[in-house]
């Protein structure tokens, strides 16, 4: 187990230590920022999964053929690569109450909304 604990947090709360868990023998402290940095893109993976099964559709069709899953799963990756690629070129159409983004910073859900006008 690694005890990952951080002298202080951007935003100023409140910080915990976090426990990780390491399968290996020996630990540097190149493994201990590896596992940190892992913990810190935890969000993004998420996020990610959940764009890609809720916006996307990623799990909607009820595949049978596990070849058929294979070419709905490279479909669904490649909709994801063109809205990322998508980022510089599309104008943000964005709700009444989101803040507005930097145009490098757009998130996948707000090119998809802009994306109809490219």
């Amino acid at each position: 187990m690694i005890r990952l604990t951080v002298a202080k947090l951007p935003s100023g709360g409140v910080n915990k230590p976090v426990w990780r868990w390491w399968s290996g023998t020996g630990r540097a402290t190149d493994d201990v920022d590896r596992c940190w940095q892992a913990f810190l893109r935890r969000f993004d993976v998420e996020h990610t999964i959940r764009l890609l099964k809720q916006t996307l559709g990623w799990t909607r069709p009820r595949l049978r053929d596990s070849e058929a899953a294979d070419r709905w799963t490279w479909l669904v990756l490649a909709a994801h690569t063109q809205l990322r690629l998508a980022r510089p070129v599309v104008r943000e159409l964005r709700r009444p109450w989101e803040r507005p983004a930097e145009p490098n910073r757009l998130t996948p859900a707000r090119i998809r909304r802009g994306f109809r006008n490219l």
